[in-house]
């Protein structure tokens, strides 16, 4: 077929050559207009020869064979969608309290300190003098309320004389029983006054503590606002953390309020890059309607390098629970809603919406959206439209990476979308 073709060029060069480029016989003018003619024929013959090579060479420059039709469809990584057991981690922060916070006021208002016995940082005993305190108005204190125990006994001594009196004159008629029943009213309401006054006395004595301020119980001395000098009039001394326990009050999202549980452990972090281990003693009891989070309680060991009043920052690590996987390169979003491409049996893609509950490392839990057994689109599925087709160049459990293109044999790789 191609010599036919190149002899029918080879005579119709030949023609026209003949007619065109022969000067036999012309001179002059008709001559240069014949010489500007052939140029102008040479120029679109050359372009006619190149049109014709390119048409010769797209058509018929492999031979007879026939190449292989190029697949032009979207080559994706197809993610079988399986269940995995996910670890929930909730996110903790807090500060660290007493767990029984001792608060030691002055025993007397009007009085003066006159020395400091402990400091912040001392670890204290149960009933240990922290402060001595002015003894001359607190003896005087005691002074008075002794007085008041010994008027206190004179009058109901009198009073009980004279109601004996009266009882052994009864019979005689010298005072009628209204007098005597009177005498009776009088001596009880002094036996009454004494037992006041007694009671006074030994308020004053304990509320004194022999002049001295005194640790309620056994504890680290966190905070001293007493002062050598200072007159007290009931503020606050000295704060003790009992038995140096300490806790931490950790806010916790509304979301995972249910999710703890008492004993639950969790792990701290403090500002030096140690972490610290601790227990839930006890849930959240409400929710903050401003914040929505709830308050949880994790008791810390003692002998703890934490001290009252850090903010630490932690996390809990809630028992494993299986779910569907999704490899997070397969969740696109658009407009604040989550989703994935389904890959159908004529592989044909199906944008479908979806809830995301946890995340572990490359890997996302599917809530709500799919069901166990789906394959859905992991690489490549950033270049797709709803109802695209696609072809899948492998098959592989969610979790796992997706292969290169060439561990699979294909060349062309995953590519984006054209246009």
């Amino acid at each position: 077929m191609k010599p036919d073709i190149f002899s029918s060029a080879q005579s119709l060069f030949k023609r026209v050559n003949d007619k065109f480029f022969s000067d036999d016989g012309v001179t002059g003018e008709e001559l240069q207009a014949r010489k500007r003619r052939r140029v102008v024929i040479l120029i679109g013959g050359g372009i006619a020869i190149a049109a014709l090579g390119i048409f010769l060479l797209t058509h018929f420059g492999g031979g007879d064979d026939v190449g292989e039709p190029v697949d032009r469809t979207q080559a994706v990584t197809a993610v079988t969608v399986e269940e995995k057991p996910f670890e929930r981690r909730i996110t903790l922060q807090g500060e660290a309290r007493p767990l029984r916070d001792y608060q030691v006021f002055a025993p007397a208002s009007g009085v003066r300190i006159l020395e400091l016995l402990a400091d912040e940082g001392d670890y204290v005993r149960a009933n240990q003098p922290l402060a001595r305190l002015d003894t001359a108005v607190s003896n005087a204190q005691v002074s008075a309320a002794r007085a008041n125990v010994a008027s206190a006994e004179a009058s109901a001594r009198r009073a009980r004389d004279e109601y004996q009196r009266a009882e052994s004159i009864r019979d005689s008629g010298a005072l009628s029983a209204e007098a005597i029943e009177q005498r009776r009213a009088q001596a009880a309401a002094a036996d009454a006054q004494l037992t006041a006054s007694r009671a006074q006395l030994a308020e004053t004595n304990a509320r004194l503590q022999g002049g001295y301020v005194r640790a309620p119980g056994a504890g680290l001395i966190i905070s001293r606002t007493a002062e050598i000098g200072r007159s007290v009039d009931g503020q606050l001394l000295f704060r003790i953390a009992g038995d140096n326990a300490l806790e931490v009050a950790a806010d916790v999202a509304e979301a995972d309020v249910l999710a703890l549980r008492d004993g639950q452990t969790a792990t701290f972090q403090l500002l030096d890059g140690s972490t610290i281990n601790a227990r839930m003693r006890r849930g959240a009891a409400s929710i903050d309607t401003r914040t929505r989070t709830g308050q949880a309680l994790f008791d810390l060991p003692r002998g703890s390098s934490v001290r009252a009043g850090m903010y630490l920052r932690g996390e809990a690590i809630l028992a494993p629970q299986d779910g569907l996987a999704a490899p997070q390169s397969s969740v696109l979003y658009k407009d604040g809603a989550a989703y994935v491409f389904v890959i159908g049996d004529n592989n044909r893609v199906r944008r479908t919406n979806v809830i995301l509950g946890i995340r572990s490392g490359d890997t996302v839990e599917i809530a709500s959206g799919l069901a166990p057994g789906q394959k859905i689109v992991g690489a490549g599925a950033a270049f797709l439209q709803d109802g695209d087709l696609v072809r899948p160049i492998t098959n592989q459990p969610a979790g796992e990476s997706a292969p290169d293109a060439q561990q699979t044999g294909d060349e062309s790789g995953l590519r984006g979308r054209s246009g």
